[in-house]
C-alpha cells in the first residue's frame, strides 16, 4: 500500500494527510458531554475483570447513554436505582443469551489482552505487537458475527459494537449507524477497528509520540473512546461529502 492510498484510510485524527491539530482534538473532547466520560470511565473500570455479572451490568450501563434502549432488542434495559439490571423480560432474555453465545471467549480475549499488552490498559491498542494485533482482530471479528448472527435475536451492528465496547473499551469501537454508513463506510467490524489502530498510531508519530488519550479531560479514557468521540464529529461532513458525490 502507498503512502497515499495509506492516508486516505484515516478520516477521524487526518485532514488528507495533515494530523488533526491536537488543541483542536482536545477542544472537541472536553466540550463532549461529562456524562460520556463518566459512563466510559465506569465500564472501563468494572470491566478490569469480566465475568456475567459485569457483562450484564455494563451492557445495561452503557445502552442507555448510546439511545440504544428507546426500541430494538434492548427495548427498556436499565439500571435502576437499586443498582440492579432490570428490563423486560424478553430484552433480558438477549441479554443472557448473547454472553452464552461470546463469553467464554470475551474471557479468553481479555486474558490474551492482559498478557500481551506492553502499555498501560487503556493503550492496549498500541501496547500489542503485530502479531498479537492480529489474533485480536481475528477475535474481535468473530465475536461481532457472532452477536449479530444470534438465532431469534435482532441484535444489530450498532448494538454488537456496544456490546464490545461495554466490556472491552481497551479495544473495542462502538460504532453508531451514521458512521458505519457516511465515516467508515463498510459494514467489516475487523477493518474498521484495524484502521482505528493505524490511524492512532500515525497520528502519534506526527505529534512527536504524544499520547491520544492523555488529551481527554478526565485522563481516564482508553484510546477507542477518544477515538470515538473524533470519529462522531465528522460524521456529518462526511455525510454531505457522501451526497454531494452522489
Amino acid at each position: 500500500m502507498t503512502e497515499r492510498k495509506a492516508y486516505e484510510r484515516f478520516k477521524i485524527l487526518f485532514e488528507d494527510e495533515d494530523p488533526v491539530n491536537p488543541v483542536c482534538i482536545k477542544r472537541f473532547l472536553w466540550n463532549f458531554p461529562r456524562k460520556y466520560w463518566e459512563t466510559t470511565k465506569e465500564i472501563t473500570e468494572s470491566s478490569f475483570r469480566l465475568d456475567e455479572e459485569i457483562f450484564r451490568f455494563n451492557v445495561a450501563r452503557l445502552m442507555p447513554s448510546f439511545k440504544m434502549t428507546r426500541s430494538g432488542a434492548f427495548l427498556r434495559l436499565k439500571i435502576d436505582g437499586k443498582g440492579e439490571v432490570t428490563g423486560p423480560k424478553e430484552v433480558l432474555d438477549v441479554l443472557d443469551f448473547c454472553w452464552k453465545q461470546v463469553g467464554n471467549e470475551l474471557l479468553w480475549l481479555k486474558e490474551y489482552i492482559s498478557k500481551n499488552n506492553h502499555q498501560v490498559r487503556c493503550r492496549a491498542l498500541i501496547g500489542l505487537s503485530e502479531q498479537s494485533k492480529r489474533v485480536l482482530l481475528d477475535m474481535i471479528s468473530k465475536l461481532f458475527k457472532k452477536l449479530i448472527t444470534i438465532p431469534n435475536f435482532k441484535v444489530t451492528p450498532v448494538a454488537a459494537s456496544k456490546i464490545l465496547f461495554a466490556t472491552i473499551p481497551e479495544i473495542a469501537l462502538p460504532v453508531d449507524n451514521s458512521q458505519w454508513k457516511y465515516v467508515f463506510q463498510t459494514g467489516n467490524y475487523r477493518e474498521i477497528i484495524s484502521v482505528m489502530v493505524d490511524e492512532i498510531n500515525e497520528w502519534e508519530k506526527k505529534n512527536g509520540d504524544m499520547h491520544l488519550e492523555e488529551l481527554e479531560p478526565q485522563r481516564k479514557a482508553t484510546l477507542p473512546a477518544v477515538y470515538n468521540v473524533m470519529a462522531m464529529s465528522v460524521r456529518e461532513k462526511m455525510r454531505i461529502l457522501a451526497k454531494t458525490k452522489k
